[in-house]
């Protein structure tokens, strides 16, 4: 069995269990390692067997599959999360992703599209498919790293150099910035300067882009 994908797969619904087994039973690069349920038992199960992959239903009982999801994640980063669901409104599936998810697999999928999306979160690259859009999942994550470093932006510099950086980025001259805080220009300049250092961006025009990408301003 050595080098073979372990999955668990979790589903209330014996139907379900049976079409994918059917469907996992076309590849010899596949073992099903356990079968569970509901959440509590879905957990216990990956601590005991540490699979490489969880095939998740979001609806279970007990705990849901978000919860397992982030539990999973946070515990066992080894194992990778596969949601399958009947579940199509993106708040769910966004959820999911948030949780730690790799993939998502409607309930209306082709069978081929449950052993490519296997295939592909075990090797650790995401897989969406179905009628939430790959773009709209793409697009959001951007967002979210766009919002976590800018983040990391703000806790590298005071609040006076990010005041200072959002009028640079506003197009005020140093003299501009110095009149507005009441502060000296020499003084503008010296945080300008700091700012630069810290960011390793050595020209205005620069900084103004670094703003406005990382969200310390917005057009």
């Amino acid at each position: 069995m050595a080098g073979k994908i372990r999955i668990i797969l979790v589903d209330d619904h014996d139907i379900v269990i049976l079409g994918i087994k059917a469907i996992l039973a076309r590849s010899n690069d596949i073992e099903i390692v356990a079968i569970t349920a509901d959440g509590e038992e879905t957990l216990s199960k990956v601590g005991e067997l540490r699979p490489d992959v969880v095939v998740l239903d979001i609806d279970l009982p007990k705990v849901s599959g978000i919860e397992v999801t982030e539990y999973i994640t946070q515990h066992y980063p080894a194992t990778k999360v596969l949601l399958h669901t009947s579940y199509v409104d993106e708040t769910n599936i966004v959820k999911g992703f948030e949780a730690g998810a790799l993939g998502y697999v409607p309930k209306t999928f082709k069978p081929d599209q449950l052993l490519e999306a296997i295939y592909t979160v075990n090797k650790g690259d995401r897989y969406l498919k179905g009628s939430i859009s790959e773009t709209f999942i793409n697009s959001y994550f951007k967002v979210k790293q766009a919002e976590a470093a800018s983040e990391e932006v703000k806790k590298s510099l005071s609040k006076r150099e990010i005041e200072i950086l959002k009028h640079i980025a506003g197009g005020l001259s140093n003299q501009d910035i110095a009149d507005l805080l009441s502060i000296s220009i020499r003084t503008v300049e010296a945080h300008k300067h700091n700012i630069m250092n810290k960011l390793e961006i050595f020209s205005t025009v620069e900084l103004a882009k670094y703003a406005i990408k990382h969200q310390i301003i917005t057009l």
